[in-house]
C-alpha cells in the first residue's frame, strides 16, 4: 500500500454541462496537512467534492483513497473521511442535545435516529472533553453560540478517528474570539493521527500545523507546495487577483496591505 491518503489524477469536472475544476492532479501523503486557499467561485467547495466522492471526474481522470491503486468501495473510503461545514449547523433540530449531535457523527446522519451503544456514548463524552465542551452535553444546540455549536460538530466528525478530516470554511459566521477558540481547538488534533483538509480564504487561518498549501484559481491550481514557500505576496497577489502583502507572525500569516488593481479609464481619440 502506498503512504498516501488522496491522489487525483487528471480530474476535469462538470456540473450542469459547466466545466467546475480542469485538470486537477494532486497528491496528500500521510504526514501532510493541507490549505486549500481560493477566493469566492475558485472551485474549493467542488474540490473538497471531488475528494470525498460526491463529484466524479469525466473520463481519464481518477481519484484514490487510502493507498489503493484499485477504485474500491465508496462507502469504505468515506468511512476513514470526517467532514464540518458550517452549513451542517443549520440542518439540525434546534432541539437536538450537545452530545446527541456528537453521537450522531457514528452514524453519519443530521440528527440521532438510532440507538447508540454504552460505548458509542462514551467515546462521545472523551472526544467532547478532548475538546473542552463536555459541558455542553446536555444543552440544545439551538442555545448555544455559533462556535460551541462548531465544536460539537468539530467532535461529531472526530468520534470515528477518521484518517482525514475535511474542513469547509470551518469558522465562516465566526468572530474574531470565537474564532480563534475554534482554531485553537483544532490546534489539538497535531496529538492524534487525523491529517486535515482546511478550506477558507482567509490565510490568517492557516494554521502552524499546515504543512502545504494550494491555491484554486478559476477551478485550476494556481500553486501547490510546501506552506513556507507559498504564502508569499506574489502567490497571493496572483490567487486573489489583487496586490497583496503578508507578514508572519506566531507562526502564522496576516495580510497588512491589499489593493485592487485599478483599470485605466479608455484614451480618448482626437477628433
Amino acid at each position: 500500500m502506498k503512504d498516501w491518503l488522496v491522489r487525483i489524477r487528471n480530474a476535469d469536472v462538470f456540473l450542469s454541462d459547466k466545466q467546475v475544476l480542469d485538470s486537477i492532479d494532486w497528491t496528500m501523503h500521510r504526514d501532510e496537512h493541507w490549505a486549500v486557499v481560493g477566493s469566492n467561485g475558485a472551485g474549493k467547495t467542488s474540490f473538497m467534492r471531488l475528494i470525498f466522492g460526491e463529484l466524479i471526474p469525466v473520463d481519464g481522470g481518477e481519484v484514490r483513497w487510502f493507498g489503493h491503486e484499485e477504485h474500491g468501495p465508496l462507502a469504505a473510503a468515506r468511512k476513514r473521511i470526517g467532514f464540518v461545514s458550517a452549513e451542517y449547523q443549520e440542518t439540525y433540530s434546534p432541539a437536538t442535545l450537545g452530545q446527541d449531535v456528537v453521537v450522531s457523527g457514528f452514524f453519519s446522519s443530521i440528527g440521532l435516529y438510532r440507538r447508540a451503544s454504552q460505548e458509542q456514548k462514551q467515546d462521545a463524552h472523551q472526544w467532547m472533553d478532548f475538546l473542552g465542551i463536555h459541558h455542553l452535553s446536555d444543552e440544545p444546540i439551538g442555545h448555544l453560540s455559533y462556535g460551541e455549536a462548531r465544536r460539537l460538530l468539530l467532535a461529531r466528525a472526530l468520534v470515528n478517528r477518521p484518517d482525514l478530516l475535511i474542513l469547509d470554511e470551518p469558522c465562516s459566521g465566526l468572530d474574531i474570539p470565537t474564532r480563534e477558540i475554534f482554531l485553537e481547538a483544532l490546534e489539538k488534533l497535531t496529538k492524534t493521527r487525523t491529517r486535515l483538509i482546511y478550506v477558507t480564504h482567509h490565510i490568517d487561518e492557516v494554521l502552524p500545523l499546515i504543512t502545504h498549501v494550494l491555491f484554486l484559481k478559476e477551478g485550476r491550481i494556481f500553486l501547490q507546495g510546501k506552506k513556507n514557500g507559498m504564502l508569499t505576496g506574489s502567490n497571493l497577489s496572483g490567487a486573489f487577483g489583487c496586490t497583496v502583502r503578508v507578514k508572519k507572525n506566531t507562526g502564522r500569516y496576516w495580510i497588512t496591505e491589499s489593493r485592487t488593481v485599478k483599470s485605466k479609464p479608455p484614451k480618448k481619440h482626437p477628433r
